[in-house]
């Protein structure tokens, strides 16, 4: 485990608590771990005035989400902790893709399938449809598969009917605080069964954000290694 600096504001956090005074970038990480023992995984340090902001995980742009930090602040870098590196059989086109601390093995779609086909073909291969629950993950997820797919990519994110909610492929729900990730008018269910989610990237170099489609829809994915 090591602090890396990022460049600029590549990577950004969420606040944990307001800032206190501390003499350098490794004793405001210190001074956070002792603080927060459980959740330190960034800091936010401020060469000009000392000022420690304790994070939590470290996590690629958002541009929906308007509560991390630093934003805008010349003298302000985010340090953040990297986490261990999983291991990676690369023999089924498996490798590590980090972002800002998150490390994970990923298997990228050569070809395009329908919703379900997805979830199966990353199961053949002890493998599943990316999930991506926390900001660290999705920010991930969109690098990835905005860099090398550049086209619109599943993640595993689906509900059963409109009158249901939508729900990660772990069971757990899409939380209030990350339906910030839809695009604006999104989800419509605009086919009527529109129950999956895309990131959608194609011909939109304009957008970020999430978007229902119907699950029959072909579309690339992206499978995260169980080894």
């Amino acid at each position: 485990m090591y602090l890396t600096k990022a460049a600029g504001e590549t990577c950004q956090t969420e606040s944990l608590a307001g800032a206190w005074t501390s003499p350098s970038p490794l004793t405001c990480y210190l001074d956070c771990l002792d603080s927060y023992p459980d959740g330190c995984l960034s800091t936010v340090y401020n060469e000009a005035t000392g000022a420690c902001t304790p994070g939590g995980p470290a996590f690629g742009k958002v541009d929906s989400f308007n509560e991390s930090i630093p934003r805008s602040s010349p003298n302000s870098a985010l340090f953040y902790v990297n986490s261990s590196r999983p291991s990676c059989n690369t023999s089924n086109g498996f490798a590590l893709y980090e972002l800002c601390g998150t490390t994970v093995c990923l298997h990228l779609s050569t070809r395009k399938r329908w919703f379900n086909d997805a979830v199966q073909f990353c199961a053949s291969m002890n493998s599943s449809l990316f999930i991506a629950d926390t900001w660290a993950r999705f920010a991930l997820f969109w690098s990835v598969s905005l860099t090398y797919l550049n086209t619109d990519t599943y993640l595993w994110l689906s509900r059963k009917s409109d009158k249901e909610p939508f729900i990660w492929g772990n069971g757990e729900p899409l939380s209030d605080k990350m339906n910030a990730l839809w695009e604006p008018t999104q989800p419509d269910n605009h086919d009527g069964y529109d129950y999956c989610v895309e990131a959608r990237h194609y011909n939109r170099p304009d957008l970020y954000g999430l978007n229902d489609v119907s699950c029959w829809t072909d579309r690339a994915y992206i499978c995260e290694s169980n080894a």
